[in-house]
């Protein structure tokens, strides 16, 4: 059995890129989100006087959910967010359209999705090969069944059975609640398990804080660094975490009697 027995990920810019800068940034792909939801709607015969007004509205109580969330690590879910963001602006969709709706939003985040540099499924396979669990832990209040379709579709999702979405596990990264959800389900100690992303506040420092190793993964959009959270390794691309996990593996073997 390897001393790392598990790997957790996490899901944006770590496996799968949804936000893609310059032009997919997140406020762009919601924003056209919500225009394909606001369609749909339209359709069903909800009036939308203005759907320019009703995204920057959505788009205000986003930021606002966002901020009060960074505080208290207590996640929201699109569905809320967007409800709440029409209720401000006086539109009411009917509970019949609200499928049919959300489901041309969904649509319209996962057309712009790709994996990450580094073949993440390859990855995967290779760390099940050596003997692994793997998870997931992503901060995200989009819904689970999309993402789960977004790694189905790119090959992920079979080597991933467990993963906490926030949205439905209610706490964000960094708290440590979320993280312990995962580990609880995979039935590991935090020294047994590391975490692998690409953010230093929630992905390292937070794993980090619970016993966990943490591994920083470059982003090709950002340059992460501070003088606080030092991660236990960073690396470029995914492929090559199954050989940092080896190496790790073979400090961690007991060393015989002398």
């Amino acid at each position: 059995m390897p001393g790392i027995q598990v790997v957790l990920f996490d899901l944006g810019g770590t496996l799968l890129h949804y936000e893609q800068p310059p032009e997919h940034t997140f406020d762009a792909i919601n924003a056209r989100a919500l225009h394909t939801f606001l369609t749909v709607a339209a359709q069903g015969g909800v009036r939308v006087p203005d759907p320019t007004l009703a995204v920057r509205a959505v788009g205000r109580m986003a930021a606002a959910i966002e901020a009060k969330s960074r505080r208290t690590h207590y996640a929201s879910s699109a569905e809320t967010i967007i409800r709440e963001g029409l209720a401000a602006v006086q539109i009411a969709v009917p509970e019949r359209l609200w499928g049919p709706a959300m489901a041309a939003y969904d649509a319209a985040i996962s057309e712009i999705v790709q994996p990450v540099a580094g073949n993440p499924q390859a990855v995967l396979a290779r760390l099940t090969e050596q003997g692994r669990g793997l998870g997931l832990v992503s901060n995200t209040f989009w819904t689970p069944a999309m993402h789960d379709a977004d790694l189905a579709r790119f090959g992920l999702l079979e080597y991933l059975p467990v993963r906490v979405y926030s949205c439905a596990a209610r706490f964000l990264k960094p708290d440590a609640r979320i993280f312990r959800q995962a580990l609880d389900r995979l039935d590991v100690a935090p020294a047994e398990a590391v975490f692998v992303g690409d953010k230093l506040d929630v992905d390292v420092a937070g794993p980090q804080k619970i016993g966990m190793r943490a591994v920083l993964v470059a982003s090709p959009f950002r340059a992460e660094e501070s003088d606080e959270i030092t991660p236990d390794a960073r690396i470029e691309t995914l492929d090559e975490l199954p050989a940092l996990l080896e190496r790790w593996d073979q400090a961690l073997e007991p060393r015989p009697a002398q």
